[in-house]
């Protein structure tokens, strides 16, 4: 399991290479509020998004888009003409792509949807730097990234049978715990990350090898409980409300 510590992309205005929208935002790709959002523009080609010279930075996150409609999309992590990193994907979940801490000559995310059947629209792109968490979540760790946001509930006739569906949107509630680490680790690492949940929205990635396996998460309530057996480890917990796309 992953957790991003920082953001370099805060206040950065990326630039639309291909396909820029008319009368957007660039600006709303960097920010966090998800009611801020930029669409593209003919949907006849990909859609790419630059944003500089980066350095330090080992994970690009992207929550809240559309580039799957009827068909796959394929979503690349590209440095200036390289491809880093790419995944063809067939539902709109968030996305967390890790790897080693490399310096970016350009930093650009390409959307490419073919056919193009829309425009693609996303709400905000994360880059910086993430935590590994020793030995992972406890066993029984709820899987926030296979979850939807719709909740479901049918209204019935006399003889209890159905007669329509109600649905609404929800968010998702998520409760990680983390036992038996280091006093070193709470210290240090755990602390650093706290600092930062409290500052800005972080990713959880559950699955290093499935960049689709992430959430974007606020409203963190964070404990750190002392081992039942040693002093010598802890057991840090955190609860949070989270969005993985769906």
């Amino acid at each position: 399991m992953l957790v991003t510590t920082t953001n370099k992309l805060i206040g950065v205005t990326p630039t639309i290479l291909t396909d820029a929208g008319v009368a957007q935002t660039p600006a709303n790709i960097s920010d966090p509020d998800h009611s801020n959002t930029y669409t593209s523009g003919t949907s006849t080609g990909p859609f790419s998004i630059s944003f500089g010279a980066q350095t330090g930075i080992s994970y690009v996150a992207i929550s809240g888009h559309n580039a799957v409609a009827g068909s796959d999309a394929s979503i690349e992590v590209n440095d200036n003409g390289t491809t880093v990193e790419t995944i063809t994907i067939s539902r709109n979940h968030n996305l967390f792509f890790s790897f080693a801490v490399r310096s970016f000559t350009d930093l650009r995310i390409i959307f490419t949807v073919t056919p193009n059947i829309q425009q693609t629209t996303v709400s905000y792109i994360a880059a910086g730097t993430y935590l590994a968490i020793p030995r992972g979540e406890q066993s029984g760790y709820s899987r926030q990234w296979l979850k939807r946001h719709t909740t479901s509930r049918a209204s019935t006739n006399l003889m209890v049978g159905p007669t329509g569906v109600i649905q609404k949107k929800v968010a998702l509630k998520g409760s990680l715990s983390i036992p038996n680490q280091t006093i070193d680790f709470a210290e240090t690492f755990w602390q650093n990350f706290i600092d930062f949940s409290y500052d800005q929205p972080f990713f959880i990635k559950e699955d290093d090898a499935k960049a689709e396996s992430s959430y974007i998460c606020y409203d963190p309530k964070h404990d750190i409980k002392a081992h039942s057996d040693t002093r010598l480890l802890v057991n840090p917990t955190m609860k949070f409300t989270c969005f993985n796309g769906l």
